[in-house]
């Protein structure tokens, strides 16, 4: 593998560690900044909606701009803003930081992925592209435990000066030893919404919706899972979601070539709604190795149909409108982060106005809802298909 290639990979994984950790890390930050666990999943909130807005709209602004000194000042941005977390004294301080850590993200990570394909053989792009969105994956199946790990043995302050190290190492590495890559030229965002159709729109609700049911649960599964078993340090839980994901993001890859999207993507979502549904089952066993070894099991098994559905729902846009591949992919990443901020804000009106036991099952209805959606969007697309063809 190209040693620069690397460099980027390392880039995406820290970005992922710092957007998932936050999970890990809720109870604790809720107590230091003498807030409540729904008022501190707003941070996951705050990260995920400027991500959504700042991936388009700051790919568009900052499109004449060399390539390298973008990546490095995006992760000496996040560096700092990472650095100032680990610092901050007031809870609307830590807000700031979150907001400002989420656009250099959105600057560097669509970047990082163009520019890996530059650095390798046309032969290779696809393999340099799974790397660089694999460093993502690793952010959630490696960062986040570890910097959850790392909060709950000294303070949650150390895991956003871990993150800001990462980070630093990555943009001076990207300064020493990153080549001049030539910027390739894009499109205004008005260029991008020309192709847009109610199909591929409705298409991205089905991710949103999906997307905002599963963070409902994850942006609070550390209160969560202490209740259900009254373990307080979670990290080994999210260990065992990450393997569920990586595994289901290789299920979904391969049962997507095999079965076809729209299958895929409709057991996946099915599958979801259960498991979620599955975390207030649980509420009505009282904690014990029972509890223990059920959550265990039931944190590795949703990240299956939770991370199967993303390479599927992937295939199933770029289907769509395969000219646009590259805009589609763009617009759902930004449904992706949206999603989850959505999750945050409709899991902590859960907690708020009845229990925290409850927000598994809803949960569960939204993607349900979204699966009725797109089967509904697929019987449309069906037809249209059938239109153009006869």
């Amino acid at each position: 593998m190209n040693y620069r290639l690397l460099l980027l990979v390392l880039g995406t994984f820290i970005i992922g560690t710092d957007d998932f950790v936050m999970a890990g890390l809720l109870p604790i930050i809720a107590n230091d900044m003498h807030v409540t666990i729904t008022a501190a999943g707003q941070l996951v909130t705050a990260f995920a909606v400027a991500y959504a807005i700042g991936a388009p709209v700051l790919g568009t602004v900052t499109v004449n701009m060399p390539v390298k000194p973008l990546l490095i000042s995006s992760m000496f941005v996040f560096t700092i803003a990472n650095g100032l977390s680990a610092i901050v004294t007031s809870f609307e301080l830590l807000f700031v930081t979150r907001v400002i850590a989420a656009f250099a993200a959105a600057v560097f990570t669509p970047l990082a992925m163009a520019a890996s394909t530059s650095l390798v053989s046309e032969s290779m792009r696809g393999k340099a592209l799974s790397f660089v969105i694999a460093g993502i994956t690793s952010g959630l199946i490696l960062g986040a435990p570890l910097g959850t790990w790392i909060g709950n043995s000294m303070t949650w302050r150390y895991s956003f000066v871990f993150v800001a190290a990462v980070s630093l190492v990555t943009a001076i590495g990207i300064l020493l030893f990153f080549p001049q890559i030539e910027r390739k030229a894009s499109v205004s965002i008005k260029e991008r919404l020309k192709s847009f159709n109610k199909i591929i729109a409705f298409t991205l609700s089905v991710s949103i919706i999906g997307t905002t049911g599963g963070f409902m649960t994850y942006t609070y599964i550390a209160p969560i899972i202490t209740e259900l078993t009254n373990v307080e340090d979670i990290s080994i839980y999210l260990l065992l979601l990450g393997v569920g994901a990586l595994f289901g993001n290789l299920a979904g890859g391969y049962l997507t070539d095999r079965i076809g999207a729209p299958l895929t993507l409709k057991f996946s979502l099915l599958g979801f709604a259960i498991l979620l549904a599955a975390f207030s089952m649980l509420s009505f066993l009282q904690p014990s190795m029972l509890a223990l070894i059920l959550v265990g099991l039931l944190s590795v098994l949703w990240g299956i149909p939770g991370f199967g559905m993303n390479p599927a729902l992937n295939a199933y846009l770029i289907s769509l409108s395969p000219k646009q591949a590259s805009m589609i992919l763009s617009f759902s990443a930004s449904a992706l982060y949206m999603g989850i901020g959505l999750g945050a804000i409709l899991g902590g009106t859960v907690i708020r106005f009845s229990s925290i036991n409850y927000v598994g099952i809803c949960s569960g209805v939204l993607v349900l809802i979204a699966l009725i959606i797109f089967i509904a969007v697929n019987q449309k697309a069906k037809k249209s298909l059938n239109i153009i063809a006869n």
